[in-house]
């Protein structure tokens, strides 16, 4: 079985091949610590007789393992780690590769977690090895001979007669986990693991594509490997060397530097190279170094992404490819892309089976699910046998013009959470930043945070930090343009790091984010500190003269500063502008700061920024703030609404008469797809027979991955999606003339739509009604004008809001109707109701003066879906409130008044669309309608929390009064306190619960006629809690 891939043992390997082939070579190995020194090529029959040498050392010392035994094996970086590993198989023994970085208690820990006593090592390692023998008394150690002893030595063969099948679960070697979230973990590899690399080789491919390993190359071609030996990828070089005739080179057993690398090169003339990127990022700054490189066919490298400046700058002297693995998982096989500037891309090898799933964000989990031949190719299910999916944890984006291309984008547990609630992955400006040629490694910071931060540890000794600062800011500019505008670190943020406290990294290289976060705690608390103090001290003063003139130029050039924009006008949205929730708060924080020097007592917040979005609005604010007095300008709330209504209805186009026909077959466009409702809404439309087309309308240009990405997470058919002629995925400004598309491709909808679904809006309770004008009211303005130019004259569905009826009282009537509201008292006092109902009375204005036909859904609270895939958004106040009870041990035995009339998402996706078909029936007769997508049968929650008891059963019901006062009572909560009870961020909103119950009955006896699902809807009930439970598995 010597040669049947996939089915081989290294000492059969080496035993058959030095009788075969003797003077076949398996790697180049130094003399000495110098290149100068020479390499002498390591064979087959020499490689044979130092390992049964040494199988003869270690019997003779500790004689043969009767049962399986752990013995560990520290030295220097060279083939002794190879025959050591040979000679510990055939003696029956299983070697531990013990990184020679870790702490007293790291060694500890993993030398009791295997059972291991006895410890080999090379004289170098003899102080190391001293002191873990200080914490871990009762190991015995052994010093091993030289290499060349045991090449020397003329030794008989020592016998191995093990069969594959004898040894395919048994342990091979041990490896260990980096360490980077606790102790590090040991990794048994057994020789069924082994073999998977084996028969990574021989997994089926399309003709002429080549593997991302270097397993492709020529017998007898060399390739130099310079990561660690008791790292898997150091380990990867022998694999290739014994299963697939790839000979190694190996350097000099000593520091790693770019010149010892060039020397290599120069020596041994290698045809590829395996490196770590941090090796790659110092050579691309070394001419002598990028010249050695292009006498190769191409460079791999693997462990951690490489900064893009890096790469590109490689590609262009000789092909540079990445390699993705684990210890765990071994090599994903995966083939090197074809084309221009795709190094930093991984292809899959489809018949290697891995699963990209969603995960939000434009990312997708690599997920490698078991199969029926997954022993045969899969190491992960080696390492872990009882498992039937394994998820990685790494995160990928997909090539925005090669779907089949995926590009690394970190880990899950990369992800930084801002204290507003953003989520940030740092990976890609952090690796552009160490892209630098003076930056070792780069770490962005600031969980629980506003802002981020970055720490920086530079290549050499800096003596003067601003100029260090201000030669790398470039990069850091280029590295925030690949992170959202609210992660983007701040040149006030950048901190080095210390030269006594270097970064704390793995084997391969990658720094230790969690390490770093705890060595560095104290710098960290500073750089905040520092900031805040910082941005006190530098806070515009007001201007001499505090009148309406002079603060309207104060509150300019701050904005100004904060958008980067000088010609915003006086009466233009800030929102509509860009400003965005951290810039607000740095804004309420400078004024607050400036006011204070006036009127210490006052105080100026975040939502006084969003009831004041215009320079001139917040100007007469801080006017009448600074002189305590009340604005003689402002206007009544009813004023205002019904000024913003007036200014809407007042562009609505002229009258036209329905068409007297429609097609048999509706042409939709949909809005806002990619979202929760909007996915179910796709799903419905395109499952849905009577549908022509549906056009989705959505401002992000990458909205056709996502929805395959909402499609699959959900369990919907994401092969609806694939039909070109059933559904098209349209760029479009909302506010702009004609959605600004192609005037061919509005002709093309003006002629075929009759059915407009708007569903796309802000959900913002911050800010204020005139910062949805653009361009959610100019949206639907311009739905409107679409409309009444449109052929069909297209029927405009608006998805609405109880919002709009939020406030209604008994005195408005004791049943809230299915009818166009006018009173605005019935609207919640935020800007988002009031926002949904301008646009409702701009529906009814349209149907009117328009002749436009238009449907208002005013829609409740939306529940999760009622299958097993999909989940309720984890952020609402419903989960919310369930994964604070779980950790509290204590849920609300009721809501106050509240009571649950929820619809479940997937299901209001159908009566949506029942409703639409039954009102383009009605149209002729009723030109406007208004819906109630409420549930109608009410649930008291008492009935649903016995449900979560039963996941749960250390939760106690308690009264609602108590479960509050006991969240109440949490002062200055910490970071994982939020985590483990997010309810503490919602704690008005829960305060105001049993308050927002309406004392009126909402009516639904026309929703209900006109939508069959509707009329069917029963309760929420116990099983569909049980689904969300199992659903959000907190």
């Amino acid at each position: 079985m010597a040669d049947q891939p996939g089915a081989r043992l290294w000492p059969v390997i080496v035993d058959h091949r030095a009788q075969s082939a003797p003077t076949e070579l398996v790697g180049l190995i130094p003399k000495g610590s110098d290149v100068a020194a020479g390499y002498e090529e390591l064979t087959f029959a020499g490689l044979a007789r130092a390992v049964d040498a040494c199988a003869r050392w270690i019997e003779a010392r500790i004689g043969r393992a009767k049962q399986p035994e752990t013995i560990a094996y520290m030295a220097s970086n060279d083939v002794r780690y190879l025959v050591f590993l040979l000679a510990s198989h055939k003696t029956g023994y299983q070697p531990l590769l013990p990184s020679t970085r870790l702490s007293d208690e790291a060694y500890k820990h993993i030398l009791t977690a295997t059972k291991c006593q006895k410890f080999f090592y090379t004289p170098d390692k003899q102080r190391r090895v001293s002191e873990i023998q200080t914490v871990q008394p009762d190991t015995k150690l052994f010093e091993v001979p030289s290499l060349v002893e045991f090449l020397e030595t003329d030794s008989s063969p020592y016998p191995f007669e093990k069969t594959f099948k004898e040894a395919e679960d048994e342990v091979a070697i041990i490896i260990h986990s980096s360490g980077t979230t606790g102790m590090p973990k040991p990794v048994p590899l057994t020789h069924g693991f082994l073999a998977t690399l084996d028969i990574g080789a021989y997994i089926s491919r399309p003709e002429g594509r080549r593997s991302a390993l270097f397993n492709d190359l020529q017998p007898g071609q060399l390739v130099l490997s310079t990561t660690p030996l008791f790292h898997l990828m150091g380990l990867i070089a022998f694999c290739e060397a014994l299963f697939h005739e790839t000979p190694f080179v190996m350097c000099p057993d000593k520091p790693l530097s770019v010149d010892t690398i060039v020397d290599v090169i120069h020596a041994t003339h290698p045809t590829a190279a395996l490196f770590p990127p941090s090796i790659l990022e110092e050579i691309s700054h070394s001419p002598s170094a990028r010249a050695a490189l292009k006498t190769l066919e191409a460079v791999y490298f693997a462990g951690a992404p490489l900064a893009p400046e890096v790469g590109d700058a490689l590609e262009a002297d000789t092909k540079v490819i990445t390699l993705i693995g684990s210890s765990e998982m071994g090599v994903i096989s995966s083939f090197v892309p074809q084309g221009e500037k795709v190094w930093g891309y991984f292809e899959w090898n489809p018949a290697y089976g891995v699963e990209m799933q969603p995960q939000g964000d434009g990312l997708y989990e690599l997920v490698i699910p078991r199969r029926g031949d997954s022993r045969r190719i899969h190491g992960i299910f080696h390492t872990f046998p009882h498992l039937n999916k394994y998820h990685t944890n790494d995160l990928f984006a997909r090539h925005p013009e090669r779907p089949n291309l995926w590009k690394y984008h970190g880990r899950k547990d990369d992800v930084l959470v801002l204290s507003n609630g953003e989520k940030l992955n740092p990976v890609t400006l952090e690796k552009t930043v160490e892209g630098h040629p003076r930056v070792k490694h780069a770490l962005v910071v600031g969980q629980g945070r506003f802002e981020t931060a970055l720490l920086v540890e530079p290549n050499a000794a800096v003596a003067d930090e601003t100029e260090f600062v201000d030669a790398i800011w470039p990069t850091v500019e280029r590295a925030n343009e690949t992170v959202p505008k609210y992660g983007r670190v701040s040149r006030n943020k950048i901190r080095l790091a210390s030269p006594a406290k270097p970064f704390t990294v793995t084997p391969k290289g990658t720094t230790q984010r969690r390490a770093v976060n705890s060595d560095y705690k104290d710098e960290i608390d500073a750089i905040y500190a520092a900031a805040a103090a910082e941005e006190a001290a530098s806070v515009p003063q007001l201007p001499a003269t505090l009148d309406l003139e002079h603060l309207r130029d104060y509150v300019r050039r701050l904005l100004a500063d904060l958008l980067a924009r000088s010609d915003l006008k006086d009466d233009e949205d800030l929102y509509g502008a860009g400003l965005d929730s951290l810039q607000t708060i740095h804004l309420a924080r400078t004024l607050q700061s400036a006011v204070a020097t006036l009127r210490g007592s006052v105080s100026v917040n975040q939502q006084q920024i969003y009831a004041h979005p215009t320079v001139a609005q917040l100007a007469q604010y801080l006017v009448d703030l600074i002189h305590g007095q009340t604005s003689t300008t402002s206007i009544s709330r009813p004023e205002r609404i019904a000024n913003m209504i007036t200014k809407y209805t007042s562009q609505l186009p002229a009258y036209r008469p329905l068409p007297a026909h429609l097609p048999a077959k509706s042409t939709v466009i949909l809005t806002g797809s990619t979202g929760s409702l909007g996915t179910y809404l796709l799903h419905r439309l395109l499952t849905n027979q009577s549908i022509a087309k549906v056009y989705c309308f959505n401002r992000s240009d990458s909205a056709a991955s996502r929805q395959h990405e909402s499609f699959t997470s959900k369990g919907l058919d994401a092969a609806l999606l694939t039909d070109p002629n059933r559904v098209e995925f349209l760029t479009v400004s909302f506010g702009a003339p004609h959605f600004g598309l192609a005037d061919t491709v509005y002709t093309t909808l003006q002629e075929s739509v009759d059915l407009i679904v708007h569903n796309a809006w802000k959900v913002n309770f911050n800010h204020p009604l005139e910062s949805f004008e653009d361009p959610h009211l100019r949206g639907v303005l311009e739905f409107l004008r679409f409309s009444s130019t449109s052929t069909y004259r297209a029927h405009l569905a608006f998805v609405s809001s109880v919002s709009t009826i939020g406030n209604w009282t008994p005195e408005m009537g004791a049943v809230v109707p299915e009818t166009p509201v006018e009173d605005v008292a019935a609207v919640l006092e935020q800007g988002y109701g009031e926002s949904k109902h301008v646009s409702e009375r701009l529906c009814v204005a349209a149907a009117r003066v328009s002749g436009v036909p238009t449907t208002v859904l005013r829609v409740g609270q939306i529940g999760g879906p009622t299958t097993v895939l999909g989940k309720w958004n984890v952020d609402e106040w419903v989960p919310n409130l369930v994964k604070t009870s779980v950790a509290m041990g204590k849920v609300p035995a009721d809501l106050g008044g509240y009571k649950v009339d929820w619809v479940p998402v997937d299901t209001l996706a159908t009566i949506t669309v029942e409703l639409t078909q039954t009102r383009r029936r009605e149209q002729t007769h009723d030109l406007h309608a208004v819906y109630h997508l409420v549930n109608p049968h009410k649930t008291a929650w008492e009935e649903l929390v016995p449900a979560l008891q039963e996941k749960y059963p250390h939760v106690q019901t308690v009264a609602f009064e108590t479960w509050l006062r006991e969240l109440e009572a949490v002062r200055s909560p910490s970071e994982e306190e939020v985590r483990a009870k997010p309810a503490l961020k919602l704690l008005d909103f829960y305060r105001g619960l049993s308050g927002s119950v309406l004392s009126a009955e909402i009516a639904v006896e026309m929703t209900r006629q006109g939508s069959e699902t509707m009329a069917r809807l029963g309760g929420v009930t116990a099983q569909l809690m049980r689904n969300w439970l199992d659903q959000w598995a907190f």
